[in-house]
C-alpha cells in the first residue's frame, strides 16, 4: 500500500479510507516520510488518538499544531505571542476560560432561536432559483452569519472573512503566488480595525468581551487580540461548513439514508448529524510533539517526534464502530471523535451542533428533489477536509 498522507490529493473525494484502514491494520503509529522535513508519526486508531488528546504531558501542542514546523517569518507569526491552539496547560486553560463561558451548552441553546432565524433567511435567498451553489449559498452562510453575529460585526463580513480562511488552509501549489500570505494580512488588518472600533465603542459582543477581559492580571495585547480574531473566524466555521456541505453531498450519495432522514427530520436530525460527523471527519488531523519519551504499541517516541493524530480514521476504527464504512443514523453509544478531545476538545462544538441541525432542518423541510448539477469541487488541503463548490438543483415544496 502506497502511503502518502500529505499529499493534498490524496483527500480528493474525501479522507483515503484505503490508506486509513491499511495503517490501523498494519502500522497504527506509523514512521510517515516528509522530503520537506522532518519525518513524523501517523497515528490511525481511535483508542491511540483518544490517549493523545488528553496527555499533553507527554504530547504538547506547542510549538504548532501543524505538521510543518513554524516560521518565525511568517506573518501569522506574533513573537512572543501564540494562538490558544498551540498552547497547553496552565497556559491553555487561563485563555480559554476568557471565553469559554459564551460557548457552554446554556448559552448556545439561548442563541439557538436567532441561529433558526438566520437558517430561515438563508433558504428564503435561494428556495426560487431552483439551484445554487450549496457550499457558497447555504453550508458557508451559516457559520459565517454566526460568528459574526456573536463578534458584533456585519453578517456580510463574515461571509468575506472566512473565504480568507479558506485560502489559508489551501495548499500552497493551488494558489496563486502569495496568495495565503495576502488572506492572513487582510485578516490582521480587519482584526485590527475591530479592535479601534470595539474600544471606541464597546457591546455586548464577543469581541468587546475579549478587548476587556484579563489575563494573569492584564488585558490582551493587540497581537493577542488578532490570533484570537483569527481563530474564531477559522473554526467558527470549518466543523459546521464543511460539515453541511459534505455531509448534504454524501447524503445525496445514500439516497437510502436521505429517504429515512426525509421521513422524519426532526426525530433524526440529531443521530443524522453525529453520524455525518463521524462520517466526514471535517478537520483531518491535529499534530502534537513527544515532551517526554513514551512507548505506545511497542514504538518508542523520542522527546521532539512529531505525532498527528488522523481523525476521520480513527472515526473509522472497527475497534470502537461496527460496521464503520456504513453511513447508518441508528448508530447509538458510540462516540466519535470529530471534534478532537481533551483540553482543547472543539470549543464552539454546542454552537456547531445547533447551527448544523437548524440549516439542515430548514432545507429539508423547504426543498425536495435534490440533483447535483457538477461534480464537487474538493478543497486543496491535507488539513480541512470539505467540498468547495456544489451546483445542486431543488424544487420548493409547495
Amino acid at each position: 500500500m502506497h502511503i502518502d498522507l500529505l499529499n493534498p490529493a490524496s483527500f480528493v473525494g474525501g479522507h483515503p479510507h484505503d490508506q486509513y484502514d491499511w495503517l490501523r491494520d498494519h502500522a497504527p503509529i506509523y514512521r510517515h516520510k516528509d522530503p520537506s522535513g522532518s519525518d513524523f508519526w501517523a497515528v490511525t486508531r481511535f483508542e491511540d488518538v483518544h490517549y493523545i488528546g488528553r496527555h499533553s504531558e507527554y504530547f504538547s501542542s506547542s510549538p504548532t499544531i501543524m505538521i510543518a514546523d513554524p516560521d518565525p517569518e511568517a506573518p501569522s507569526s506574533m513573537g512572543e505571542y501564540k494562538m490558544m491552539l498551540m498552547m497547553d496547560p496552565p497556559e491553555h486553560t487561563a485563555y480559554r476560560k476568557l471565553i469559554s463561558r459564551e460557548f457552554t451548552q446554556g448559552p448556545a441553546n439561548q442563541y439557538g432561536r436567532r441561529i433558526k432565524e438566520l437558517a430561515a433567511q438563508i433558504v428564503d435567498a435561494v428556495i426560487d432559483k431552483g439551484e445554487c451553489d450549496f457550499i457558497e449559498e447555504v453550508a458557508g452562510e451559516m457559520p459565517s452569519f454566526v460568528i459574526a453575529d456573536l463578534m458584533g460585526l456585519p453578517l456580510v463580513d463574515g461571509r468575506e472573512l472566512y473565504r480568507l480562511t479558506e485560502v489559508i488552509h489551501s495548499d500552497p501549489s493551488a494558489l496563486p503566488p502569495g496568495a495565503a500570505v495576502q488572506a492572513i494580512t487582510k485578516m490582521f488588518e480587519y482584526g485590527a480595525g475591530v479592535i479601534k472600533e470595539k474600544r471606541a465603542k464597546p457591546g455586548d459582543d464577543l469581541a468587546s468581551k475579549l478587548l476587556a477581559a484579563e489575563v494573569e492580571g492584564r488585558k490582551l495585547a493587540d497581537e493577542e487580540f488578532l490570533l484570537f480574531f483569527m481563530l474564531l473566524i477559522d473554526a467558527g466555521g470549518d466543523t459546521t461548513r464543511n460539515l453541511v456541505g459534505t455531509g448534504m453531498y454524501e447524503l445525496l450519495q445514500h439516497p437510502e439514508v436521505l429517504d429515512e432522514l426525509m421521513a422524519d427530520p426532526e426525530g433524526q436530525i440529531a443521530a443524522a448529524r453525529e453520524e455525518l460527523l463521524r462520517w466526514t471527519s471535517p478537520v483531518i488531523y491535529m499534530r502534537r510533539t513527544v515532551t517526554a519519551p513514551v512507548t505506545m504499541r511497542g514504538v518508542d517516541l523520542a522527546v521532539g517526534d512529531k505525532v498527528v493524530m488522523y481523525y476521520g480514521a480513527a472515526n473509522r476504527d472497527r475497534d470502537q464502530f461496527k460496521n464503520p464504512h456504513q453511513l447508518n443514523l441508528a448508530r447509538q453509544g458510540q462516540r466519535h471523535i470529530a471534534f478532537g478531545g481533551g483540553h482543547h476538545v472543539c470549543l464552539g462544538q454546542w454552537f456547531a451542533r445547533l447551527e448544523i441541525d437548524a440549516i439542515f432542518l430548514e432545507v429539508l423541510r423547504r426543498l425536495k428533489d435534490f440533483q447535483v448539477l457538477e461534480p464537487p469541487q474538493w478543497m486543496p488541503s491535507n488539513f480541512i477536509s470539505g467540498i468547495t463548490r456544489l451546483p445542486m438543483g431543488f424544487a420548493a415544496r409547495t
